[in-house]
């Protein structure tokens, strides 16, 4: 049997045929100028539905216009007020279109920089994969180890990362996100642990690493859990997060030091990093890295991380500092980050 092969619409992609009439010119309730709004409206809403993938009902929901009275005005049987309609359609696109020049206009963050909290944490998580090792890796907010973590799970083979959050803090939930991230699928709740952990099996002489980012959110269990990934599949693990990781296995949950659970993880950390400020030349290195050279700026910027969040900080401040500054016609200067920060109106939590 023949196929034939053309631009035919794509399975599962919404349909949007443009009327082969307008609304009815003959009732008082509308004009000519109305109408040939509308015709003009439709092509507009047929174009960003198409490129959108949108249906006709979800375009309702958008604009925030019953479905049938949309269907009605879309295929021109709408009796009622035209203009109130056309009106409702023409905020939506309106909304549309500033959100996109918005989005086009915040600046993008500088890419993966190789600073020095960044080789650390490289250098910690390479040594856990080679060495099939369990290691914790503990960097307050905003000092780039999410970062780092994602540069090298994209740049190495058999590297796996996951973010942990109080959802998936117990073993069932932490097991559900391996599996999601592992591609891992089973029927049987009870053959769950076995499939992940045959997943992350050492193969061809190849240790795998799974990184477990926000692990301070584990519970104790789940942290076991992946203790025996590491005892029983020779796979390296890295539990990446805060302070509260570090401070859950060298003081033990409250105050504990002798727990079974602690004493079986403790003595198998290979390597631990540990970083409670950030390093002023990576911030140094980062706001460069934003085109900002001027030394009292960046003295500002270095001043804004250090209140907490670091790097994060300066990201957000500089997004924000940039569209003020490009919105006004100027070069971004002192007076453009002092503005950002104190409109962030954040200092009173760092």
């Amino acid at each position: 049997m023949n196929e034939i092969v053309g631009t035919t619409q794509i399975k599962g992609t919404p349909v949007w045929e443009r009327p082969l009439s307008g609304p009815d010119t003959m009732l008082s309730n509308r004009t000519e100028v109305d109408v040939q709004a509308w015709w003009v409206l439709i092509d507009q809403v047929i174009a960003v539905a198409t490129t959108q993938g949108l249906s006709k009902a979800e375009v309702s929901r958008r604009i925030g216009m019953a479905e049938g009275t949309f269907s009605q005005w879309y295929s021109a049987k709408y009796t009622g007020r035209l203009d109130n309609t056309n009106r409702q359609v023409q905020q939506w696109l309106d909304a549309l279109e500033e959100t996109a020049g918005l989005l086009a206009g915040i600046p993008t963050s500088p890419k993966f920089l190789n600073t020095n909290v960044a080789r650390d944490v490289i250098a910690t998580l390479h040594w856990a994969q080679i060495a099939a090792d369990m290691v914790i890796i503990t960097l307050e907010a905003g000092m780039g180890k999410t970062e780092a973590s994602e540069h090298f799970a994209n740049t190495r083979p058999h590297v796996f990362m996951v973010t942990m959050s109080p959802h998936s803090k117990t073993v069932h939930g932490m097991l559900m996100e391996l599996a999601a991230t592992l591609d891992v699928m089973v029927h049987n709740p009870a053959k769950l642990t076995r499939a992940i952990g045959k997943r992350l099996e050492a193969r061809g002489g190849a240790s795998a690493l799974l990184i477990v980012d926000e692990a301070q959110n584990l519970t104790d269990d789940a942290v076991n859990q992946l203790r025996h990934f590491v005892d029983v599949y020779k796979c390296g693990v890295a539990l990446v997060g805060n302070t509260e990781i570090y401070g859950r296995f060298k003081g033990g949950k409250d105050g504990r030091t002798d727990g079974p659970s602690y004493a079986q993880i403790k003595r198998r950390i290979g390597k631990r990093l540990l970083r409670k400020k950030p390093d002023v030349a990576d911030m140094t290195t980062f706001i460069h890295a934003w085109g900002v050279t001027e030394p009292e700026a960046v003295k500002f910027l270095v001043g804004v991380g250090l209140k907490g969040g670091a790097l994060g900080q300066i990201d957000k401040t500089m997004k924000l500092a940039s569209m003020a500054a490009a919105g006004a016609g100027e070069v971004l200067a002192l007076k453009h980050l002092q503005a950002a920060w104190q409109n962030r109106d954040v200092e009173w939590m760092a």
